[in-house]
């Protein structure tokens, strides 16, 4: 990743936050996530808070039409992201490279509000720069109306992940709690995407290290293996 490109990256979220239309940075590469979100363990984790739910319950209103939930799509260029040590921004140099995985979501109407549950998940590695260690992955989920292209609610987590010493990768999960939206229809996968990435905008934080060198369904997000340019 070049520093152009992290400053776009941190360009594409702040045009978010101002509510601007995406332009080019309008997201084009879709996660898998099922209607509901659920159908694998992480998106039974999601909607039940356990893995092994039990049955589910029936619907409330037989005749109440289904309630779509909104389609999850990662912002461009934000499906993976490298730290470097120092500024020379070569394979050589990368401490750390974070990659999305799968992500879910589960959606309720309650009175005037659509609340969309958003998990993600993804893989961190260590690179040749890199040690053991602990830190905080900078990970953004925002909801956009469809209609102007303005973001209705965003949410912005550090997420903590550990790489353990004499080991070169580990995973990290977060889970939203509900975000709230205005309702419009039930139809909401036509009101409103979710949008997740990486926030390139906030620098990763490392809180320790021994020392040590250690070296999705659906359409795939940007090669995370990708060689950086420049």
């Amino acid at each position: 990743m070049t520093r152009v490109g992290a400053r776009a990256f941190a360009l594409c979220w702040a045009g978010l936050a101002l509510g601007s239309a995406l332009g080019g940075c309008a997201a084009t590469e879709k996660l898998t996530s099922s209607a509901s979100g659920v159908g694998s363990s992480f998106g039974n984790l999601l909607a039940f808070g356990t893995t092994t739910p039990g049955p589910a319950p029936a619907p409330a209103g037989a005749a109440e039409r289904p309630l779509q939930c909104p389609t999850i799509e990662v912002l461009d260029g934000t499906a993976s992201y490298r730290t470097y040590a120092g500024a020379d921004q070569t394979n050589e140099n990368v401490r750390y490279q974070f990659s999305m995985g799968d992500v879910a979501r589960e959606c309720t109407h309650s009175g005037k509000d659509l609340l969309i549950k958003v998990g993600v998940e993804g893989r961190v590695l260590l690179g040749p720069a890199g040690s053991p260690g602990s830190f905080t992955v900078p990970v953004r989920i925002a909801v956009r109306h469809d209609g102007d292209g303005k973001v209705a609610a965003a949410k912005f987590f550090q997420v903590p992940a550990t790489i353990a010493s004499g080991e070169d990768a580990t995973g990290f999960q977060v889970v939203s709690d509900p975000i709230a939206v205005p309702f419009v229809t039930s139809s909401a996968d036509d009101d409103y995407t979710i949008l997740v990435g990486f926030d390139a905008g906030t620098k990763p934080t490392a809180a320790a290290s021994d020392g040590k060198k250690a070296r999705r369904h659906g359409a795939k997000p940007r090669d995370a293996s990708a060689a950086p340019q420049g």
